[in-house]
This record gives structure tokens, C-alpha cells and sequence, in this order.
């Protein structure tokens, strides 16, 4: 039996669904097209105002940097530059708050900026100057708001304004580069010492106001003690008000007694030095035999640093600051006006003889152990050897531990993004 088929009577309404189809493809491609357009925007937007945000903050250190330059070339003293910022109401604005001085789109403090609104590149920058707040253990006390400074060190706080209104804010506490006063002609700080006191009837130490060697511990100023008095040598170590061999670990400035305080102040010594020789601290694989033009004159001060051992030899003019980190040997008719560092491995060996005059003073400190490695915990013990002839008179003398001109730059010592 056939079955009879009918034909479709519905079957002209699919020529419908083509149009829909068609509407919903070009919908699709619509709205793709569309997040593409806002996406691009989008990216546009951020790649803008990250170029806008990167040029407020390159704005922001170009102020913390002209004004770390400009403060080496002031006349007055950071007291005064910093008394001299102060606005209407007789005070520095606490600078650990930007919106102490930045707040609504507005600068909102009444200081003085230190470096005025400055325009750079299309946008600007101006920075402020306060005071930074004194460390741990360090008197006397300062804080931020403090006009009076008595550690040259001071707050940098820089505001940089790019393109659409971008905003960043820099901080920096600099330190001036000083040498902090010495407790003696020698110093060896470190639990112990290694110590050889002169064999010559006619040399002398004078501490004259200090010490004549100043140490850290009991067990090291009794050592030095003990070999002197075996030698006989004693009251060739004199000073103004004995004894002249103490212990100073209680008021000795913290930039003497510390493996990192000695190794900070090394690497600035380097960054600004005269003369740099050899290239790893501590090192003894290399002898550098220092001459008269390297070492300067009391009218032309030098920083001289020896990466390894050195040599001092025949030089009676020497003049600056002279820092030594292998083994510093002193030879004959040496005479030198400022101060000698022997950091790293802490070792100074005088063997010559003939005569010589220094005033100053001599630091020698163990930083480093014998495969120049740091020490961890703590200095180690120094050596200090003068088992030369002659006569020898070194003489403690503040006046000549003094830095060149030129040398007494701000390093940053802490920095951070406020913003």
C-alpha cells in the first residue's frame, strides 16, 4: 500500500530565517567590533596615563636630585636652610604625611620650598626641605619638624606634576659625607687586637685632648697596655689627661665601630676618591707603592682608596684621606697630614725606620675575613705593628681629619615612592 505524502506547507516560511540569521551575525560582529573600539580605547587610556604617571615620578627625582646637588654648594648651614623654610606659622610641616603638603589637587603647606615650582620637559617639579628624624641612640633627638641639625642629615621630599594631571611624590633622607670625630691618635676597634708598640726610644704618640690608642674593649686596651709596659715603651704614648690607653666603646661614634657603618663609609669615600686602585676590597693579590702625586698636599687634599695592600714609602707630604684595604706597610720618611683608614682585612705594619711626622688620626678595623668575605657578627680583631727605627711623632689633630671641598657631597641614605 503507497503512502501519500503531502507537501510541506510550512516550508516557505525558512526563507525567514535566513534575515534572522544574517541580523544576528551582524549583531555579533557589531558587538565584537564594538569591544575591540573600547578595549583599543581602553588600552590607550592606561598606556596614557601610565606615560603620564612615569613622567610625574622622572619630574619627582629630578627634583630630589637637583636638590641633593644644590645643598653641597650652600653657604649656610642645614640649621639655617632649614630655619629659613619655615612659613606663617613658624614651623616645618610634618613631611612623614604628603598631605601635609598636598592634599585636593593643592599644594596646602606654608613652607618655603627649598626648590621652587620648576618647569621641566612639560610638566614640573618643586621639593621641600625637613629634617630627618635622629636614629636609634643618637642624641641629641630631632624630629622631622626639628630646625636645628646636628647629624647633616635632612628629608627631601619632591612633588613632580606631568601631563593630565599626574601626580608623584618622591622621598629621600641625604646625609652629608663627614668624618665623625676620632677618640684617639689610634683607634683599633674589635674585641681583641693584634698589637706591636714601637721599639724606638725617640718616637712618640700624642693623643693630646684623646687618646693615644683608643680601643673597644677591656681585653684589647689592657693587650696594648701589657706590650707597651713589657717594652718599656709606655710613656712614649702620652695624651693630656691619662690614661692614654682607654677604652672608648661607650662614646665612640657608631661610623667607627661597625662593619657597616665603616664599609657604607668606604664605598662613599670610593664614589667621590681622587685615586681608586685595584678593584676587589680586601683583597691581598695585589701592592699598589703609592707616590707623591697620588697621596696630594695639605694645599690640594686627596681621597686615595687601595683596593689590596699598599705600599707608603719615602713620602713625607702626604695630605687627604688615605684608605687602605689589604695591608698597609709604612716604610721609611713617611709623614702624612689627615687620616688613614685600614678597613677589609685591618692591617698596618710599620717596618721602616728614618724619621716622620703625622698629624691626624689612624683607624684600623678588621671588616672582612681572610677570604674577604663580611663578618657577621661584629669587627674582628685589628693589627697594628710598628716595629720600626727612626723617629716617628703621630699626632691626633682634628683639623686635619677633614674631607676636600669637593668631596663633601649628600648620599641618599633611605628613599621611598609616597605616592
Amino acid at each position: 500500500m503507497k503512502v501519500k505524502r503531502h507537501p510541506c506547507k510550512s516550508c516557505g516560511d525558512e526563507k525567514g530565517m535566513v534575515l534572522v540569521l544574517g541580523l544576528l551575525l551582524v549583531s555579533v560582529l557589531a558587538l565584537v567590533g564594538t569591544t575591540a573600539v573600547m578595549t583599543s580605547t581602553t588600552d590607550m587610556k592606561i598606556n596614557s596615563n601610565y606615560k603620564s604617571g612615569a613622567q610625574a615620578f622622572y619630574l619627582a627625582e629630578a627634583g630630589i636630585e637637583r636638590a641633593r646637588a644644590k645643598l653641597p654648594t650652600e653657604t649656610s648651614t642645614l640649621s639655617q636652610l632649614l630655619d629659613a623654610r619655615r612659613g606663617a606659622d613658624n614651623q616645618l610641616s610634618d613631611s612623614t604625611t604628603i598631605a601635609n603638603f598636598f592634599a585636593n589637587g593643592a599644594f596646602v603647606t606654608d613652607d618655603v620650598p627649598y626648590i621652587a615650582q620648576t618647569s621641566l620637559g612639560g610638566g614640573t617639579y618643586r621639593v621641600y626641605l625637613t629634617n630627618a628624624a635622629t636614629l636609634p641612640g643618637v642624641s641629641p633627638v630631632e624630629t622631622v619638624t626639628s630646625t636645628s641639625d646636628t647629624d647633616s642629615r635632612v628629608t627631601l621630599t619632591s612633588f613632580g606634576q606631568g601631563p593630565s594631571n599626574s601626580l608623584a611624590v618622591v622621598q629621600a633622607v641625604v646625609k652629608r659625607l663627614t668624618l665623625p670625630g676620632l677618640p684617639g691618635a689610634i683607634v683599633l676597634p674589635g674585641p681583641g687586637v693584634s698589637f706591636q708598640g714601637t721599639t724606638s726610644t725617640s718616637s712618640f704618640v700624642d693623643g693630646k685632648s684623646k687618646s693615644a690608642v683608643a680601643l673597644t674593649s677591656d681585653a684589647a686596651r689592657d693587650s696594648v697596655t701589657a706590650n707597651l709596659t713589657a717594652l718599656g715603651r709606655l710613656g712614649n704614648y702620652v695624651c693630656e689627661t691619662p690614661p692614654c690607653i682607654q677604652n672608648v666603646a661607650a662614646t665612640i661614634d657608631p661610623t667607627w665601630n661597625l662593619v657597616a657603618n665603616l664599609e657604607g663609609l668606604y664605598r662613599e669615600l670610593m664614589s667621590v676618591a681622587d685615586v681608586v686602585t685595584g678593584t676587589t676590597i680586601g683583597s691581598t693579590a695585589t701592592t699598589t707603592t703609592l707616590t707623591a702625586a697620588q697621596l696630594g698636599t695639605t694645599s690640594n687634599r686627596k681621597i686615595v682608596v687601595v683596593n689590596g695592600n699598599a705600599v707608603l714609602d719615602g713620602i713625607s707630604s702626604g695630605a687627604g684621606v688615605l684608605v687602605v684595604t689589604g695591608q698597609l706597610t709604612w716604610g721609611n720618611n713617611v709623614g702624612y697630614h689627615g687620616l688613614i683608614m685600614c678597613i677589609g682585612q685591618g692591617n698596618l705594619l710599620r717596618s721602616g725606620g728614618g724619621n716622620g711626622e703625622y698629624e691626624g688620626a689612624i683607624l684600623v678595623a678588621k671588616t672582612r675575613d681572610a677570604s674577604n668575605n663580611l663578618l657577621t657578627t661584629g669587627l674582628g680583631n685589628p693589627t697594628h705593628v710598628s716595629s720600626g727605627g727612626g723617629t716617628i711623632h703621630i699626632e691626633h689633630k682634628e683639623s686635619e681629619v677633614v674631607l676636600p671641598t669637593g668631596a663633601q657631597r649628600f648620599f641618599k641614605k633611605t628613599w621611598r615612592k609616597l605616592f
